[in-house]
């Protein structure tokens, strides 16, 4: 059983504000839903400040691993 690294209430902010124009956060705002199926059609990430779900790490400003069933 591997033990996760969650983000604390604290960290609920993108680390990476360069780059949050092309989260799934920003994207789904901003109705850019062809982006938004290309990037979360088999996700395997969640976000852990909106629950948000993508494809990549990089596509979520607190990212953490979906369990694989």
């Amino acid at each position: 059983m591997s033990t996760k690294n969650y983000p604390t209430q604290k960290d609920n902010t993108c680390p990476n504000p360069e780059n949050h124009a092309e989260h799934i956060c920003s994207l789904r705002a901003a109705g850019r839903n062809s982006e938004l199926k290309k990037r979360t059609d088999r996700p395997a990430f969640a976000c852990f400040n909106c629950g948000a779900k993508a494809n990549q790490a990089g596509d979520l400003c607190a990212p953490t691993p979906l369990d694989k069933d």
